[in-house]
């Protein structure tokens, strides 16, 4: 599932199968990220450069963006040459960059921009991190 908040240029894309509610957005702009209400995303009063800007902290690509104006559309991507890989304290492996993942049962699925994967093996959604790390 994937759910659009269009605002002014921007156009919020988040897709919750990917959130691993680190909650960097929540501290980001707590004004528009509201875990607790619905919708939970609410965008009135903010600056498009400021939702951009919370938007590119997304550490796993649950949050990103489509921002079109009279000439272009331009879409977040943060694809490199290179794949950075991070890996978070008791948390997950943070992937920047295009990668391409071999599932067990042979599927090929390619991942764009940040990928945060499970190195606990506790995800709902593994490979994936879906923070259940953090349930002890």
């Amino acid at each position: 599932m994937t759910k659009k908040y269009p605002h002014g240029n921007v156009t919020v894309v988040w897709q919750p199968d990917l959130c691993i509610h680190s909650a960097k957005c929540v501290h980001a702009l707590p004004g528009v990220f509201k875990p607790k209400e619905r919708p939970w995303i609410q965008l009135e009063g903010t600056s498009e450069e400021a939702l951009i800007s919370a938007i590119k902290q997304c550490p796993s690509g649950a949050l990103t963006y489509i921002k079109t104006n009279s000439s272009n559309t331009e879409t977040m991507n943060e694809a490199s040459e290179n794949v950075k890989v991070t890996l978070i304290e008791n948390g997950p492996a943070i992937v920047v960059g295009t990668c391409e993942i071999t599932h067990p049962d042979g599927s090929v699925e390619t991942r764009e921009r940040r990928s945060s994967f499970c190195r606990c093996a506790k995800s709902e959604n593994f490979p994936y991190c879906d923070g259940s790390h953090k349930n002890g």
